[in-house]
């Protein structure tokens, strides 16, 4: 699920942008992170 995560990421905005985003701000990452697998496991 991860990967589809980063993978639906880097399609939406830009090569690279899931590992940026973890990097400068990894709480609003964490935070779509767990939207993306609750909405995913409805």
């Amino acid at each position: 699920m991860y990967e589809l995560f980063i993978e639906l990421l880097n399609q939406i905005f830009w090569e690279g942008y899931a590992e940026q985003l973890a990097q400068d701000n990894p709480a609003v990452f964490e935070l779509e992170l767990a939207e993306f697998m609750n909405n995913y496991n409805q």
